[in-house]
């Protein structure tokens, strides 16, 4: 089994047809056909059974994804770790991001990348806002910048990292069902941060879709302080789920919200102007977006 046949596997998989996946690995379909048979020759099922004019996972194919996705991103961190042994594993690389996106999925990607290059020196940066992330990307002031929404493309690359689910953070106490209304996280008195904060544009974006004002009871420029005030019972609030769940651990009452609401969270940087520990770092999370699907 080989890389490439991996690789060829995964994108028919995500493309969900032969001909779309040849499109985006500017291969001949002959070609992938052919390394799809001595897959499957080699491993002694069938991968792919078709449909209409695509084709769908046969069972063996469902059990060959996750371990397919796991030994790419393997590769990926072999090769990282060579490149960086090359140059001593001595780099510095440059991020932007809001304290949400610097705990998920900055603190994964980090740890995997100070694994492969121990010496390698990180400076992660807190903006005023999106805006900031996007402009010093642009300059080639930081080598990668992590935003929530759209990218902005104009001579920026992105990538779709994850979608991180937001989860109603409530007092301690509070009694609610399973899954609760942005109007009853509402009741308890907001708390946020300013206006032109990543929190907040997300917090507004969905009052303003479930037609509530976009009222505070409490702003506080210090992201820190959102959990700390929830669990002094000052409001409630809506954060991501990785630091919603450790508000739970110290007291606070978590619901998800109904409907469900998601960030996109998208790496930004300059394409061709990475070095061998931007690659790296690029390659590992290439390797968490597959995860993700």
């Amino acid at each position: 089994m080989e890389r490439r046949q991996l690789e060829f596997f995964l994108a028919i998989a995500d493309a969900g047809s032969f001909t779309r996946a040849a499109r985006v690995l500017s291969i001949a379909q002959p070609s992938l056909s052919y390394a799809v048979r001595t897959l499957e020759d080699e491993l002694g099922e069938r991968l792919f059974e078709r449909h209409g004019r695509g084709v769908r996972l046969t069972p063996a194919g469902h059990a060959l994804v996750r371990p397919a996705r796991r030994t790419l991103r393997s590769f990926a961190q072999a090769a990282g770790a060579v490149r960086g042994a090359g140059d001593d594993g001595f780099a510095q690389l440059r991020v932007v991001t809001n304290t949400m996106w610097a705990i998920d999925p900055l603190v994964q990607v980090v740890g995997e990348l100070r694994q492969l290059m121990p010496r390698l020196q990180l400076q992660v940066t807190d903006p005023a806002n999106r805006t900031v992330v996007v402009e010093q990307v642009r300059a080639g002031e930081v080598d990668f910048g992590l935003v929530s929404g759209a990218p902005p493309g104009d001579h920026v690359s992105s990538l779709h990292v994850v979608d991180v689910e937001l989860v109603g953070v409530l007092p301690p106490g509070t009694d609610h069902g399973l899954t609760v209304d942005l109007a009853e996280i509402a009741s308890h008195g907001l708390i946020c941060t300013p206006r032109g904060s990543a929190l907040r544009t997300l917090l507004d974006e969905r009052l303003e879709a479930a037609g509530l004002p976009p009222d505070l009871a409490v702003e506080t420029a210090h992201v820190a302080s959102v959990v700390p005030m929830v669990l002094a019972r000052a409001g409630a609030a809506l954060l991501p789920e990785g630091m919603a769940g450790e508000a739970g651990a110290q007291g606070a009452r978590l619901a998800r919200l109904d409907p469900p609401t998601r960030a996109a969270v998208h790496l930004l940087w300059r394409d061709g102007h990475l070095d061998h520990a931007g690659e790296a770092l690029l390659g590992i999370a290439r390797g968490l977006a597959r995860g993700q699907r």
